[in-house]
């Protein structure tokens, strides 16, 4: 036996009982010392652990960036009640909440909104009741021309067959202008309806306008007197009766009321002024005649002192001659 095979690791067992190597393999054996082996294994154990506190780690994190949101959240909710809380004061002086100042914003551009698209919808529909009747009339003009010659009492005496023949034709396509020219009044009537739907829709959007203003208008005595006030200054400010009763934005009667107080006001405030540049000079109080008795001033003095000290002394000082 040779030394190779001596110090082989199968040393024992023969030949035919050893395994037999492949390339796959041989290319498979770990050729490294001990030493550098165990070293190996260390290190991928110290870089397990260290991926397991990482990920202990993240989880902590997101446990932190969870309670994190908690405040946020809770701190949102102050915001919003101390919005709520909010007093805002207007011009006027007047405090309003700022809660109700969007609400207000809110229902003004939902207002103002509406009114654009009744507006485009009334305009979009006349336009197109326009365009039809257009039409509906152009097509009756053009069959009106090429109606045949209506026949004349001379046929029906002449040739009675003919006569009849002629006059149904001529009926029949009379009835078919006629009904064309009914065709094209229909969508007018449909327009105007539409139309009559939309004002009263804007009246209705108007009137509730005007209610939340001036809530009293709900009563109809303070209805009626807010209206003939309206109108008075209306013509007061140069308005014809006629331009106010086609006024159906709430804001002219808003801006005729206002107006109106203003005018009293400085009624009131002429008034005030005449009645005080007509007034009487105001009369001096008179002061007493001569000087005051220096004996009685004294005398008055001592009796003070003794109302107040009691003394003996006081009242000796006091002459009652």
């Amino acid at each position: 036996m040779t030394e190779a095979a001596a110090n082989s690791p199968f040393v024992g067992e023969s030949e035919n009982a050893r395994p037999s190597l492949s390339l796959d393999d041989a290319a498979n054996l770990n050729f490294a010392e001990p030493e550098e082996a165990n070293e190996q294994e260390e290190e991928e154990q110290q870089s397990a652990s260290e991926t397991g506190e990482t990920t202990e780690d993240g989880q902590e994190t997101d446990e932190t960036a969870a309670e994190g949101d908690e405040p946020a959240e809770s701190e949102q909710d102050e915001a919003a009640n101390e919005a709520e809380d909010i007093v805002v004061t207007l011009k006027g002086g007047e405090q309003v909440p700022l809660e109700e100042l969007k609400l207000g914003y809110m229902r003004d551009r939902d207002y103002r909104h509406k009114t654009m698209d009744l507006g485009k919808r009334s305009s979009s529909l006349e336009a197109m009741s326009t365009r039809v009747a257009s039409t509906a009339n152009a097509i009756a003009e053009f069959l009106i021309q090429q109606l045949p010659q209506e026949p004349s009492r001379a046929m029906a005496i002449q040739n009675p067959n003919e006569y009849t023949r002629a006059k149904a034709v001529y009926d029949s396509a009379l009835e078919q202008v006629q009904r064309l020219i009914d065709m094209s009044a229909e969508p007018k009537n449909v327009a105007g309806e539409l139309n009559n739907a939309v004002t009263e829709e804007t009246l209705a959007a108007e009137n509730a306008k005007l209610l939340e203003a001036f809530p009293h208008l709900v009563r109809d005595d303070a209805r009626e007197k807010f209206f003939s006030d309206a109108f008075k200054v209306g013509e007061d400010l140069g308005f014809s009766p006629d331009e106010m009763q086609g006024f159906t934005d709430h804001r002219y009667f808003k801006v005729m009321h206002y107006a109106m107080l203003g005018l009293q006001a400085e009624q009131a405030r002429g008034k005030a002024l005449n009645k005080v540049n007509n007034a009487p000079p105001a009369t001096p109080k008179a002061k007493p005649n001569g000087a005051v008795n220096p004996q009685a001033r004294k005398n008055q003095d001592a009796m003070k002192r003794l109302s107040k000290t009691g003394s003996i002394k006081d009242a000796m000082s006091i002459d009652f001659d």
